[in-house]
């Protein structure tokens, strides 16, 4: 299973407040014919606002839900994208289980049951705070499809995790599968010296940055898969992380300190920097844009000398060809920043020590004319 997605799973339990005991037509309290949701395992996380790592959903989170019915049961009855909306931006949450259920997840409002024949299509949205500019129904696809237009990122929603699912079910006993996939790109940076100098320097991260990137874009999500457009002006700076972090000794097979929590990133191609060619103007004139660049401010301050703070800018595409090397290989660089991938950059402080190299000049001989004593 990819550590990328989320999987849910939609019982069939009531969408229901959680204090309600549920009742089915055919007999009291059988559950059978109720729809609902079920995590499949439970992580402690902060609701709804925090980045979820693993494939596991925790029961302080909420999502949202819209459903689509389709009496045929393979939906060709909608040749245009309009369908029956069953179920319309309902807010999910983990209430329990009633009676011998666990671990369900409903509207805290109604009851919501299968119907006895066709199929229910449905979308999925996490967190619930995150509101789609648009759902509807895609008949190419015979999905639904949502879209967020000019999704930004800020301080405010920069550990968002925006996700979406879909899956479609009919009147069934067992669990309906809902996997959730990220919509966004997480960017984290680790911190270390590979060689320890704490003897003579200590290192300190003063803030790292994002330069010619784009913080906002088009999100459409269609047939299960995510496109992300008018995302190509990389013009924006990013303050990544700016609090002072001591850097400490990690060998190269130990896991470097993590410097700031980690960012959601709108996906983008990694910029390829353009030269200038000609003139303003000209036909074919192409004028010089920055490249997507890395700023790391830091600190060394080395026994019995004054602190030195500088900055050094790292152009992408951000991967080198080893470790320790200048040069960058197109062949080895990343292309873009892709929904649903994680990106770890170790900033790895390395010294070349002042060393001395002595030698001497010879004397240079000078021949100086012979000095007869008592001839």
């Amino acid at each position: 299973m990819k550590t990328n997605q989320l999987i849910l799973a939609a019982a069939l339990v009531a969408l229901a407040a959680c204090n309600k005991e549920s009742f089915d037509l055919n007999g009291p309290n059988t559950l059978n014919d109720e729809i609902g949701f079920t995590a499949v395992t439970k992580k402690a996380t902060k609701a709804n606002n925090a980045i979820i790592s693993g494939t596991t959903y925790a029961t302080d989170n909420t999502f949202q839900v819209w459903g689509w019915q389709s009496e045929e049961g393979d939906f060709s009855e909608f040749a245009t994208d309009d369908a029956s909306n069953f179920m319309s931006n309902l807010t999910i949450s983990y209430c329990g289980g009633p009676q011998s259920r666990t671990n369900a997840w409903r509207n805290a409002d109604h009851y919501y049951y299968w119907p006895f024949t066709g199929k229910i299509s449905f979308l999925a949205v996490h967190p619930s705070t995150v509101a789609p500019s648009t759902t509807g129904w895609d008949a190419t696809s015979k999905k639904p499809q949502a879209t967020f237009a000019d999704y930004t990122i800020s301080n405010s929603n920069k550990t968002v995790d925006l996700m979406l699912a879909n899956n479609e079910g009919s009147r069934r006993a067992d669990a309906l599968p809902m996997v959730f996939n990220h919509a966004l790109s997480q960017i984290q940076f680790r911190a270390r010296t590979n060689e320890d100098y704490s003897a003579d320097v200590t290192f300190t991260l003063n803030s790292v940055t994002l330069n010619n990137i784009d913080l906002s874009g088009d999100l459409a999500y269609a047939n299960g898969a995510f496109s992300w457009t008018d995302n190509a002006t990389q013009s924006e700076n990013w303050a990544y992380y700016a609090t002072a972090q001591e850097i400490v000794y990690a060998a190269n097979d130990a896991a470097a300190a993590t410097y700031g929590d980690a960012n959601v990133m709108i996906p983008q191609p990694a910029y390829v920097h353009v030269d200038e060619s000609g003139t303003p103007g000209d036909p074919g004139y192409v004028a010089e844009v920055p490249g997507t660049k890395i700023t790391i401010s830091y600190t060394m301050e080395q026994t019995n000398s004054d602190p030195i703070t500088g900055t050094v800018t790292v152009a992408a595409p951000w991967t080198k060809v080893k470790e320790g090397a200048t040069e960058y290989n197109p062949a080895e660089a990343i292309s873009a920043w892709e929904p649903g991938k994680k990106y770890m950059y170790t900033l790895n402080f390395k010294l070349n020590e002042i060393l001395f190299d002595p030698t001497v000049t010879d004397w240079v001989v000078v021949e100086m004319s012979t000095i007869n004593i008592l001839d």
